[in-house]
């Protein structure tokens, strides 16, 4: 599985994309062919998708409280 850090934002400019809270995500357990998407503050996995297209307009908001965006 690919590991991609997501980028820390302020609330302020979720705007019109989709919310997302996160979720426990098992890394060791996924498709090796999915992308596990971490936290750019914490570092803890917080999605897996099948590729970044599917994060176009989606913001995940992790359970530190921070905003991450593609």
């Amino acid at each position: 599985m690919i590991m991609t850090s997501l980028r820390v934002f302020p609330s302020l400019f979720v705007g019109r994309r989709s919310l997302v809270d996160a979720v426990v995500v098992d890394v060791a357990g996924e498709d090796p062919s999915r992308t596990a998407f971490t936290c750019g503050a914490c570092g803890e996995p917080i999605l897996a998708a099948n590729g970044p297209e599917e994060l176009r307009d989606v913001v995940v908001k992790c359970r530190c409280g921070e905003y991450n965006q593609l």
